[in-house]
């Protein structure tokens, strides 16, 4: 049975999240300082790729380049506007020392580009199952 690509993305998505849930609740429990908001940041990123994916699934089915290369800017520019609030948010309201800011910026880094990595990768296999069937 041949699974549709959304499903393919899905199943992805469901897999990589449990495998850093996983990671973060081993690291957690053996006192190692992963930060106050691991939780939230997986789960905010996890809300952008789902959310990018979907956007940039709509302007990919148009068929029309152009309009693909819109959707997917405009995917980029939210992700990067909603990145900036979080981190300027976090920075004014946060009181927090500078091993604290270290580790929220490169926890939420990672999880960034590793949920983008992931939707670009299912994306490509997306446009190249259109571009096969042209």
């Amino acid at each position: 049975m041949q699974l549709s690509l959304r499903t393919r993305f899905y199943f992805a998505l469901l897999i990589t999240s449990s495998i850093f849930l996983l990671i973060i609740i081993i690291a957690d429990q053996s006192d190692f300082n992963v930060g106050r908001f691991i939780y939230l940041e997986l789960a905010f990123n996890l809300i952008l790729a789902i959310m990018s994916y979907e956007v940039t699934c709509l302007g990919a089915g148009s068929g029309n380049g152009e309009i693909f290369y819109g959707f997917y800017m405009a995917t980029v520019l939210i992700r990067i506007l909603l990145t900036l609030t979080i981190f300027i948010l976090y920075f004014i309201l946060m009181d927090a020392d500078k091993q604290e800011k270290l580790v929220f910026i490169l926890s939420y880094f990672f999880f960034y580009f590793a949920y983008t990595i992931l939707e670009v990768k299912h994306l490509m296999s997306k446009l190249q199952d259109k571009r096969g069937s042209e």
